[in-house]
């Protein structure tokens, strides 16, 4: 009988699947390969396969991970990053029916396979290579919670209880409502909003509080009122802010006076600033920078403001030295000096800056266009209507009634 329609060894079938180059994509296909390669029934092996590719060469690697499932009731999760763990592994699971080191009489913890294994369920007899599992969450972090298929603030109230060796359930405050849920699997939770960051991404200010409830948000005040509507809450803050912009109003006169003070102060510096001959003077700039706000938040703070003097880079100070060296270049160069609108109205209105100096190349970029004045246009009624001309037509005033309802 020809050797080809022999059937083939239990040698040939195990190198024939160690060498497979196709991956294991399914459970099913993952158990096939095991038996294939002698392990125990529902251990997997799951495949994947790595090409790398050169000027003249494609190769293909074959990487494995075996699964199994034993110990205590045969829970816990064991997994080995190669063959010849695994199959020190499987033998001592067919001779003592566990991989439950504790189960084994006389296992010791000198087997060098497994001398730096920190996994706590397993010691060096199984040599498993999956590391213990650790919960994404602990007691007092902020969270989003799903439920219904919408996301909802929350705090984690109690340490997280384990459930089948590696999954975590998590006991929950909801902010909007007052309401405490047990028992939510880790797969439903993730990272909550910071409160302050979500206010201003509402356009509300750093000192406001926002949490989500659903697809609504529980909004704070600085004063401590409580908004269960965005809408009202913005009509609150811009209420706030129209009050602080009317109350800054009455030393209008005295801050023009100090600024006017200030302004002679800086022309008196050395070299003085120039209030004019350069076609920057006057213009608007959008300023952008950074400010950490705290220990793990960075926010992004915007101002608009009017560049108000510079100094040129052949202007030299009274002991015949530069005005300004660049830090950039080390060469004299331009300075311009930007003062920042007032804006009360800022979420971020503590970390404003007051005015900077700045090089050219920093603002050349920033430097905003000029608004074309609007014209206005007058229209000329025709028709009979009565009167010499001065006042409105009856028609108009009746037109104005029905827009006023």
């Amino acid at each position: 009988m020809p050797s080809s329609f022999l059937p083939l060894t239990i040698s040939q079938i195990y190198t024939k699947a160690l060498f497979d180059p196709r991956p294991t994509e399914t459970v099913i296909s993952q158990k096939q390969l095991a038996y294939a390669l002698g392990y125990p029934m529902d251990w997997r092996v799951e495949r994947t396969i790595i090409i790398e590719e050169t000027d003249d060469t494609k190769t293909k690697i074959i990487k494995d991970r075996i699964h199994a499932l034993g110990g205590k009731k045969n829970q816990t999760k064991y997994m080995w990053l190669h063959h010849e763990a695994a199959q020190k592994a499987a033998l001592l699971f067919e001779k003592e029916g566990t991989l439950d080191p504790s189960a084994v009489e006389g296992s010791s913890n000198t087997n060098n396979n497994n001398t730096n294994n920190s996994n706590t369920n397993t010691n060096t007899t199984t040599g498993s290579h999956l590391l213990p599992a650790t919960a994404l969450f602990k007691k007092g972090d902020i969270v989003m919670v799903k439920y219904e298929d919408k996301w909802w603030s929350a705090t984690v109230t109690k340490k997280p209880k384990k459930k089948n060796d590696d999954e975590f359930l998590y006991s929950v405050f909801y902010h909007g409502d007052d309401a405490t849920q047990d028992e939510i699997a880790e797969e439903d939770l993730k990272p909550g909003e910071d409160p302050s960051e979500l206010a201003v991404s509402l356009g509300l200010g750093a000192n406001w509080t926002a949490t989500r409830n659903g697809s609504r948000f529980v909004i704070v005040a600085p004063c401590g009122t409580v908004f269960q509507s965005k809408a009202a809450a913005t009509k609150h803050f811009k209420d706030l802010a129209r009050k602080a912009l009317k109350a800054s109003g009455g030393a209008t006169a005295t801050n023009k006076n100090s600024k006017k003070r200030k302004a002679k102060e800086e022309d008196a510096g050395d070299p003085p600033w120039r209030r004019e001959g350069h076609d920057w003077i006057g213009k608007k700039v959008l300023w952008t920078f950074q400010h950490k706000a705290s220990a793990r938040r960075q926010i992004t703070i915007e101002q608009t403001g009017t560049i108000e003097g510079y100094i040129d880079e052949s202007d030299t100070d009274k002991d015949g030295n530069p005005g300004f060296v660049s830090e950039k270049t080390g060469k004299p160069a331009n300075l311009f000096h930007v003062v920042f609108d007032e804006n009360p109205g800022h979420p971020y209105t503590q970390y404003l800056l007051k005015n900077t100096d700045v090089e050219g190349y920093e603002i050349s970029d920033r430097i905003l266009p000029e608004e074309i004045p609007k014209t206005k246009t007058t229209s000329s009624s025709s028709g009979g209507g009565h009167g010499d001309g001065d006042g409105p037509s009856s028609s108009s005033k009746s037109a104005k009634k029905r827009r006023r309802r």
